[in-house]
């Protein structure tokens, strides 16, 4: 499904920004509404993940490309097609204001400061009103790539890191297939006493290629 495509990457720059390793719970709900094919996953999904420290929510959704929403005069999205469109992004929330962002340039949206719209003055915020657009960084990541891949730098993400985003993105999967409110302990990447979302954390592998010891045995 989408959460681990584009999901990935929004889970992996949380988790950057905000310095975090894993959730602790996971809920999640949706369900497969206007695709009515051979597919599997659900066309509208809402993860929420209780981090300490903070609440992350996913929302994933086919139907229409609003997204975000909340389009500011001169600025320029990505992927935006038409005039209302946001289909990409993450937004932050906090006490002084809101962080609006995606791969093109973000818009910091303030809070109004205590106090701050006395009779017949302007009104004051917590921190100025900004907004910037970049161009896409598409061709640093692909050269970023390549460099690694012929060992003239490490990537910018290592296997770790690119690990712990996706294994967020598969725990909102279980969490929608089981429809439990998951206990992740993130040191054994495995569930406290949840047996049915653990079951779906593998697969059972082809004969030959079964895991004996902690190491793989190719017969």
């Amino acid at each position: 499904g989408y959460i681990t495509d584009f999901g990935t990457h929004r889970l992996d720059t949380v988790h950057q920004i905000l310095r975090a390793i894993a959730p602790a719970r996971i809920s999640a709900a949706g369900g497969r509404f206007a695709l009515q094919d051979a597919g599997e996953m659900p066309d509208v999904l809402t993860v929420t993940y209780e981090y300490p420290g903070f609440v992350l929510q996913y929302e994933g959704i086919n139907l229409n490309g609003l997204g975000l929403g909340l389009r500011s005069a001169g600025m320029a999205y990505y992927n935006a097609r038409g005039p209302l469109d946001r289909p990409n992004g993450m937004a932050f929330y906090g006490t002084e204001g809101t962080l609006l962002a995606d791969r093109v340039g973000y818009e910091i949206l303030p809070e109004l400061a205590p106090g701050a719209m006395p009779a017949g003055e302007p009104p004051r915020f917590r921190v100025e009103r900004r907004s910037r657009n970049v161009k896409d960084a598409t061709a640093e990541h692909a050269r970023a790539f390549l460099d690694a891949v012929r060992g003239v730098r490490p990537p910018p993400a290592d296997a770790e890191t690119g690990h712990r985003s996706t294994t967020v993105a598969l725990l909102g999967n279980i969490a929608f297939r089981t429809g439990l409110k998951l206990r992740w302990d993130a040191q054994r990447e495995d569930f406290d006493g949840q047996p049915e979302a653990s079951r779906l954390l593998s697969r059972v592998p082809r004969k030959g290629w079964e895991w004996a010891t902690g190491e793989a045995v190719l017969r």
